[in-house]
């Protein structure tokens, strides 16, 4: 019996040993999962329509996108499909008011009873205070049109095309965070009553979008390190780009130590010469990228031919049609599919590896963000908002995890242009509304055909103002086409061939199975040795006896 008992102790160590190895990983990531998903706000967004009359920009999927730089879940209604209880399942609620149409009384009376933050913007809120008398604030009748706001002692004069509601609000009621001048008196653009938090206006361009933007930290309640970052992006390098500029861009990168982003056209038909070009059949271009990849450089794909038909290389639209300003007329599917996989081709062939995805002209339908979302953890730029026609949003930080991207790096501080002779003092200016935001990504452009004193002059005055520059490199990237795979992780970057891929993921499986038909023999040793023991010990016990 003692030898059984320790035989019995010796497998029950091992099988436990055994189960813990083996499940210890799947109780992390599992753990993991439950714990960010509580995290997770459930935030409920309430429109009364999506667009201002005679504009193209979709503002609700441009506001509701600016809640993707937190922890959230975001469901889109229109007012007219609110049913009474809806935002009490919600852990925030935001109402967008864009005509001048009342509100129902469902949804009023689910806003007086609402315990949790609730976001109102723009036109509507006479209504709300009609129907809930708020102490403090009053309805003042009638709209303005700011000429300058004010926020966080920072004053900023305002080009707008809206008009904002025109409230007042009693001393000590409440919070005014923000501040809007017609030019005779200062109004609230923000204010915080109790758990109400209203905006008088909406407008997604500019200094009143990103203060908004910083606003929705404390709405939220989730508070982010203060790290601004910015970036220089090198725009529509292709195979006609001039060899020395990239060469003269790249070795005044690499001497000043600045990351730097590379916009890589892999392929285009050159509507004068009926050629098409390829990076792959020329070696010195191949080779002067791999140079800028060398030398600090990351590389976006900007998209494979940058054209559609006869479109100039660097001008036309690919995954949008421009000509009658709608989403292209293809199996969307297919067509990101087919150009997407060419691009990578082209480039794993020449020893290229492109961290992310920069639309040309940044123009995408939400069809096709949704299938590029297969191939990039990483777009950079504008989005598009709306399929009505091209229009895009800067957003002053970055974003995640919405339906239409993994992640979004902003681009918002314009281009350097030549012909602007005020080129760096906008640039500048734009800068410096973004950095009202506590942890903005700012980023900008240049054409690698224009002098490069040019770019220095706005790197220079950059430098000035201590801001890290941002290394795509360092973040955690994935590309993954049908035959490579490409990811990045503290600046080390990784590509692989999806046949070895699942050649070593087949490995792996034998050996897993080869390990476990190891175990099961070693317990079948165990159990054969308690037998032969037993046996023996009875043996022996018999012979006694007798």
């Amino acid at each position: 019996m003692m030898y059984k008992s320790k035989i019995c102790g010796i497998t029950a160590k091992i099988l436990i040993l055994i189960m813990c190895l083996m499940l210890s990983n799947s109780v992390a990531t599992a753990w993991e999962l439950i714990k960010s998903e509580s995290d997770v706000k459930k935030v409920l967004v309430i429109y009364d329509r999506r667009n201002y009359l005679g504009f193209k920009t979709d503002e609700v999927t441009a506001i509701s996108h600016l809640f993707y730089h937190f922890n959230v879940a975001v469901d889109e209604i229109p007012a007219s499909s609110y049913k009474s209880g809806m935002m009490h399942e919600y852990d925030r609620t935001v109402y967008v008011g864009i005509s001048s149409e009342n509100l129902n009384e469902i949804l009023l009376d689910d806003m007086a009873e609402y315990k949790n933050s609730i976001l109102f913007i723009g036109n509507g809120i006479e209504a709300l205070i009609e129907h809930n008398p708020l102490n403090g604030i009053v309805f003042a009748g009638k709209a303005i049109k700011p000429v300058k706001v004010k926020y966080k002692d920072k004053e900023f004069t305002l080009e707008t095309e809206h008009l904002f509601q025109k409230v007042t609000v009693e001393d000590d009621v409440g919070k005014v965070v923000s501040s809007l001048s017609d030019g005779h008196a200062l109004y609230p653009y923000i204010i915080k009553i109790s758990n109400l938090w209203y905006v008088s206006g909406l407008d997604t361009q500019g200094v009143l979008f990103y203060i908004l933007a910083d606003v929705l930290h404390d709405f939220f309640e989730e508070y982010h390190d203060e790290n601004p970052q910015i970036y220089v992006r090198i725009e529509d390098v292709h195979a006609q780009a001039s060899i020395n500029n990239l060469c003269e861009i790249a070795d005044y990168f690499n001497k000043e130590g600045i990351p730097y982003m590379v916009a890589l056209i892999p392929a285009f038909y050159d509507v004068k010469t009926k050629n098409i070009y390829n990076m792959k059949d020329d070696k010195q271009f191949s080779y002067i990228i791999k140079y800028m990849q060398d030398s600090g450089g990351t590389i976006l794909l900007h998209g494979y031919t940058h054209q559609i038909h006869e479109d100039i290389p660097g001008e036309g639209f690919e995954f949008w049609d421009g000509e009658n300003d709608r989403p292209l007329d293809v199996d969307m599917g297919k067509w990101v599919d087919e150009r997407i996989n060419a691009a990578i081709n082209e480039c794993a062939a020449t020893g290229i590896v492109p961290l992310a995805f920069e639309a040309p002209n940044y123009a995408v339908s939400r069809e096709g963000y949704k299938n590029l979302k297969m191939y990039f953890s990483t777009i950079v730029g504008h989005l598009q908002t709306s399929d009505k026609g091209y229009t895009t949003t800067a957003f002053p930080y970055r974003l995640y995890d919405s339906p239409l991207y993994n992640r979004l790096i902003p681009e918002n501080l314009g281009y350097v242009d030549p012909e602007d002779v005020l080129y760096r003092q906008h640039i500048l200016e734009e800068l410096d509304k973004l950095s009202i935001v506590r942890d903005y990504t700012a980023g900008f452009y240049f054409h690698p055909y224009i002098d490069i004193a040019l770019l220095k002059d706005v790197i220079s005055e950059i430098k000035k103002r201590d801001i890290r520059f941002l290394d795509l490199k360092q973040d955690d990237n994935w590309v993954k086409g049908e035959n490579y795979i490409i990811r990045s992780q503290d600046g080390n970057i990784a590509i692989e061939e999806v046949k070895v891929r699942q050649k070593s993921q087949l490995i792996q499986f034998f050996r897993k199975i080869l390990l476990s038909l190891t175990i099961l023999v070693f317990l079948i040793c165990l159990r054969l040795l308690y037998i032969f023991l037993d046996r023996r010990r009875r043996s022996r016990e018999h012979l006694f006896k007798e």
